[in-house]
């Protein structure tokens, strides 16, 4: 790389370069503990049974008394979809959820509830309905919709249906 810098502004210049060069070794130092953050946190993931050829994993079996914290989240999920019966938005999950624990932080449940309804639409199992007037976005079991863009009428929340249909 050739540059042309006059004399007078050499000092300056050379001294900017090497002000850049010690931010973006520390830039690099920083990737470098972040990255090693994250292959501790996958190391002891792929730890877990689960992850193991032969797992000696036994799902839970989950009593039908009602709701558990121990739960993961997308059994929480579900478990709100049984209680409701209509199609519903992350919020009103995330709402439920911290009504049963308050001790968690609305960011992380609602971080979490997000991965999982994202996790169940891309695999299928849940489709995603976005009403046309106000851009809420509602997910639902698939067996509640007639196709890809119509929930089943039964399934459809009273505020939605009023928006909808005026009903």
């Amino acid at each position: 790389m050739k540059i042309n810098v006059p004399e007078k502004y050499a000092e300056l210049y050379l001294k900017a370069l090497s002000e850049k060069k010690k931010l973006l070794e520390a830039k690099i130092e920083d990737f470098k503990k972040e990255i090693e953050e994250i292959d501790n946190h996958i190391s002891a993931l792929t730890s877990l049974s689960i992850f193991q050829d032969n797992p000696s994993y036994a799902p839970p079996r989950w009593e039908a008394k009602g709701y558990q914290e121990e739960w993961p989240w997308t059994k929480k999920i579900s478990h709100y979809q049984e209680v409701t019966l209509k199609i519903f938005t992350s919020s009103e999950v995330v709402d439920y959820i911290l009504r049963k624990e308050p001790r968690l932080t609305r960011s992380k449940v609602r971080s979490s509830i997000s991965a999982a309804l994202s996790n169940k639409h891309k695999s299928g199992t849940y489709i995603k309905f976005i009403d046309p007037i106000t851009s809420i976005t509602y997910y639902g079991p698939s067996a509640w919709f007639i196709n890809e863009h119509e929930p089943e009428f039964n399934h459809v929340p009273d505020d939605l249906k009023e928006r909808l249909f005026g009903k």
